[in-house]
C-alpha cells in the first residue's frame, strides 16, 4: 500500500502500520487496511446508539508522523445522522477523504479527548496505539447528536 511517507522513515512507518493492523484485527475482525487508512466496514457500536445508515462504516488513519502526533478524525458516511439529525462536529464532505468507496464526512475527535493521554510506547502494546484510539469512539458514538 501506498504511503505518505517517504525516506529512511518510510520502512519504519510501513512496518509500524502493520503492526498496528495486526493488533486493530485482534479486536475489529474486519479492519481493512490501505496505506495509512483503516477500515471498520460496519461498526455495530454506532447502530446501538441509534447512528445510521445501516450498515455503518467507519475510517481513520495514522498521522504523518505517528505515532508522534495524536490521532483525529472519526471518518463516517456523508449521510450520517441519529434520529434524523446531523451530529455536531461533524463535516459531511471531508476534505482529507479516506481510500474507501462512498462518500465520507468526519466527526471532529482526537484519540486523547477521553482525558487519556496520547503516551506511545516502543512496543505499540504497551503504550497509546490506533487500537485505543479506535476503542474510543464509542465515547462518541454514546454522545449521540
Amino acid at each position: 500500500p501506498h504511503s505518505p511517507i517517504s525516506g529512511p522513515f518510510a520502512d519504519f512507518f510501513s512496518i509500524l502500520l502493520e503492526e498496528e493492523h495486526r493488533l486493530i484485527a485482534t479486536v475489529f475482525l474486519t479492519v481493512v487496511r490501505s496505506g495509512d487508512w483503516f477500515l471498520i466496514p460496519d461498526d455495530a457500536r454506532a447502530t446501538r446508539h441509534g447512528w445510521s445508515p445501516n450498515p455503518f462504516p467507519v475510517a481513520f488513519h495514522a498521522q504523518p508522523n505517528h505515532p508522534g502526533q495524536v490521532p483525529y478524525g472519526i471518518y463516517v458516511p456523508s449521510s450520517t445522522n441519529i434520529g434524523g439529525q446531523p451530529p455536531g462536529n461533524f463535516t459531511s464532505a471531508a476534505q482529507n477523504r479516506p481510500p474507501f468507496e462512498g462518500k465520507w464526512g468526519v466527526l471532529s475527535w482526537q484519540g486523547d479527548n477521553d482525558g487519556i493521554p496520547w503516551v506511545p510506547a516502543q512496543q505499540i502494546r504497551n503504550g497509546a496505539n490506533l487500537l485505543n484510539f479506535l476503542i474510543t469512539f464509542e465515547e462518541r458514538f454514546k454522545e449521540g447528536v
